[in-house]
């Protein structure tokens, strides 16, 4: 499956929600939520050299329109705030290398609809911001042990602090479905990322100079979220 490509300048990478107005008789404003909230996202290129031009120009062409699937993650955010280079030489509280996958994860939702996202086996004190991503990965039914051809993510938006022994719990959104992410998935700080598909009419390639320099580009993707 393909990766997206380096070189992103700016981008837009925001959960878009599916609800209804609800209002009421009385001048009330009520929301109805009609459908699971999905990742969109917008990658905006600036004028790259030859040899960038040719792989974002190779990379679009494989996506063949809709057709195919890649994997997308935040080019701004691919680690915690707190650890920007990743996790090189870090230790998990209870011992052993943490290369990013948490030991255990589990989502509580209060009545409010808050999700509070709990992690387990985590290098102590490691703090994560607000901003920062998790990422969830896990295999489809029938694909090969470690493939990992599932995925998605959620953005923390109430910050924490591992506790000495490692474990933290934060508030995120969108929630988790329950009924698409299994409780086996393992949820992880590297480069958290969700599937994405192209959407065509909204995306463009610029024009190529001489000297084979693309004058810009622009990608629009939507997630896609299936079990």
């Amino acid at each position: 499956m393909p990766e997206l490509p380096a070189g992103v300048a700016r981008v837009e990478f925001e959960p878009e929600r599916v609800d209804y107005a609800a209002p009421e008789s009385s001048g009330r404003q009520g929301g109805v939520q009609a459908g699971w909230p999905l990742w969109l996202a917008t990658f905006e290129l600036d004028k790259v050299d030859r040899d960038s031009a040719d792989l974002w120009r190779a990379f679009i062409a494989r996506l063949r329109g809709r057709q195919r699937l890649f994997l997308a993650s935040d080019p701004t955010r691919l680690y915690p705030r707190s650890t920007p280079r990743g996790f090189a030489g870090m230790t998990r509280a209870g011992g052993g290398a943490f290369t990013g996958s948490a030991t255990s994860w589990a989502q509580n939702v209060d009545a409010d609809g808050n999700a509070a996202i709990g992690l387990t086996g985590l290098p102590a004190n490691l703090a994560l911001a607000t901003g920062d991503y998790i990422g969830w990965k896990w295999d489809a039914a029938g694909s090969a042990a470690g493939s990992y051809d599932r995925r998605t993510m959620a953005r923390v938006v109430v910050p924490a602090v591992a506790s000495a022994g490692g474990g933290i719990t934060v508030t995120v959104e969108p929630p988790l479905d329950p009924l698409v992410v299994p409780v086996g998935a393992i949820a992880h700080l590297d480069k958290p990322a969700c599937l994405m598909r192209q959407i065509p009419d909204r995306s463009r390639i610029g024009s190529t100079g001489a000297g084979g320099a693309l004058s810009g580009a622009t990608l629009v993707a939507g997630q896609d979220l299936r079990p």
